[in-house]
């Protein structure tokens, strides 16, 4: 193993070699924007290695900042490294024991590449759940020279437009997600820079908008952010409320957006400079290299920097981008979150025009985009259609109630329910100080996770609760709710999951009778309800029993 990885990032390299060990199939790793996943691809490559001295493994990415960024992190812990690096756009097609590919450039080229033992790939969230696309295309050819090859993949947003979590689908690539590290983790650590946020003066409409594969149309969404009205007045207030703050990056629209909006900044006395897919590697190492060194103070991108851009010293995010990814949100979010070992800045100031804040909510607590299901209109909404959250308790109830059932509040308006100005979405919250029996040990959640798990005894289905705790050590507390068994366990897993949804009317017992309803119910409860502030759980030497569990 790798000296000096920290702690989390070596479990994570323990992790996939454990989970590859006793199961079939695929793991991602899930590790937030400026956690060092290219440390992690780094360790990957060595431990592999070590224990298949004679194989050979693939490191994939879709920018050439990645491939370098990976090939560097490989060659600066292992300077005799075997490494090849096969993209036409850094001028090399070299393959060795271990090859940093662009996708681009390799996708078709599985021949060349020859027997490949395992694949890493970088921003493995732009890999189809779908068979179609250049990675399914070179893990197609790539598996039949070696059928016993494996993926591992690494991304900091596991989930897809249309396709939901990276893990859904009868075709997905992945089996597993292996979660290294939370944002939470790494701010409380100094590993990350917290963002500031708040409403902003200017907003753009985008009302009436056509969504096309999930997200704003880009003719329609660019007609209607690029004007000079828009541009001028975002400029100014990005002026007015960056003060003194040194580094400005700016989403934009479209290419010709971005250029008017650096024109914008320039007029009104800004150092500034614009790259996109047009601007050429030279000019692009120039400018970066401008940036980093503070010739230019703000610089408009459409795309480039949300991923591979490795730049920790930018202290204001420009959010001129109106989108309904969650991903491409998240991406934009953590461009502002990396800090240098010495900690040049305490946070970064997003000013959001965009309206993605209170589209998305806090980055902590992103809810993943829904799978599209292939089901005919006849058939009844998933549960999620069916719920709301109360403005005043922030409970949940069924979306037709017009009083609030736990604190009586009357519902008049509900287009504020999710106005947020807290990109954190951080609240200082402590465990409630009655004492706890003996051997029973109380856990801080942060977060759950519901699935539907398979008997190994007999493959039925049943509903999972995964509990996870802020310590980076601990792994999740599991529940299993047997909803499909026979009674008694049906009546007491239907109970606990009632209690666990405080209270809020769910489909009687008798209509979950099928693995389709476990899926509905976990998908709705993974995106309308927020997990109990702390779980009592007793601890035996081969199984978790958790007891109890409470919000206050």
């Amino acid at each position: 193993m790798i000296k000096g990885l920290r702690d989390y990032q070596a479990k994570a390299i323990r992790d996939v070699f454990e989970w590859l060990n006793e199961n079939k199939g695929n793991p991602c790793i899930v590790a937030p924007t400026g956690s060092g996943k290219a440390w992690i691809c780094a360790g990957l490559c060595e431990d592999f290695l070590q224990r298949n001295p004679k194989g050979k493994i693939l490191v994939l990415s879709h920018v050439k900042e990645l491939l370098v960024q990976d090939a560097d992190k490989i060659l600066e812990v292992w300077p005799d490294a075997p490494l090849g690096i096969y993209s036409a756009g850094l001028g090399s097609k070299e393959i060795d024991t271990i090859t940093v590919a662009g996708i681009q450039s390799a996708w078709k080229k599985g021949g060349d590449l020859g027997k490949i033992d395992l694949i890493i790939v970088d921003e493995a969230h732009l890999i189809s759940n779908k068979d179609s696309g250049m990675y399914r295309k070179l893990f197609a050819d790539l598996q039949e020279i070696n059928p016993s090859m494996r993926v591992i993949g690494m991304t900091a947003t596991p989930y897809r437009l249309g396709q939901g979590m990276l893990t859904e689908g009868k075709e997905a690539i992945f089996s597993a997600l292996l979660e290294a590290a939370t944002i939470e983790q790494l701010v409380d650590r100094g590993l990350l820079a917290k963002l500031t946020s708040t409403f902003t003066d200017m907003k753009l409409d985008v009302e009436g908008v056509r969504k096309v594969q999930g997200d704003y149309e880009k003719q329609e969404l660019e007609a209607r952010v690029d004007n000079a009205n828009n541009n001028t007045r975002i400029v100014e207030e990005t002026i007015s409320r960056a003060g003194d703050r040194r580094a400005w990056l700016i989403f934009c629209v479209s290419v010709p957006h971005a250029e008017k909006m650096r024109d914008e900044f320039i007029a009104h006395g800004v150092n500034a400079e614009v790259i996109t897919s047009k601007t050429s590697n030279r000019e692009r190492e120039r400018i970066f290299e401008d940036f980093k060194s503070g010739k230019i103070r703000a610089l408009t991108n459409v795309g480039i920097a949300t991923t591979g851009f490795d730049y920790p010293d930018i202290d204001v995010i420009v959010m001129a981008r109106p989108t309904l990814s969650p991903g491409l949100y998240m991406q934009m979010s953590g461009r502002g979150m990396r800090v240098k070992s010495e900690g040049h800045h305490k946070d970064c100031l997003v000013l959001d025009f965009a309206g993605n804040i209170e589209r998305h909510g806090a980055i902590t607590k992103i809810i993943p985009p829904r799978r599209m299901p292939n089901r005919h209109k006849s058939e009844s909404q998933p549960l999620g259609a069916m719920f709301k959250k109360c403005p005043n308790c922030r409970k949940v109830i069924m979306n037709r109630a017009k009083i609030c059932v736990h604190c009586g509040y009357m519902f008049t308006e509900l287009s504020d329910l999710n106005k947020t100005k807290d990109i954190m979405g951080t609240q200082e919250i402590k465990l409630p100080p009655e004492e706890i029996p003996e051997g029973i040990t109380r856990m801080r959640v942060y977060k759950w996770f519901w699935k539907v798990y398979y008997s190994k005894k007999d493959g039925t289905p049943i509903l999972r609760a995964d509990f996870y705790s802020s310590d980076l050590m601990q792994g999740p507390k599991l529940l299993f709710l047997k909803l499909l068994h026979p009674e008694p366990e049906k009546s007491k897993a239907y109970e606990r999951l009632r209690s666990l949804l405080q209270g809020v009317k769910i489909p009687p017992m008798s209509e979950i009778n099928s693995a389709r309803a476990l899926h509905i119910l976990a998908d709705a409860i993974n995106k309308d309800f927020k997990p109990p502030l702390w779980i009592d759980y007793k601890q035996s030497e081969k199984y978790t029993t958790i007891i109890n569990w409470g919000w206050y």
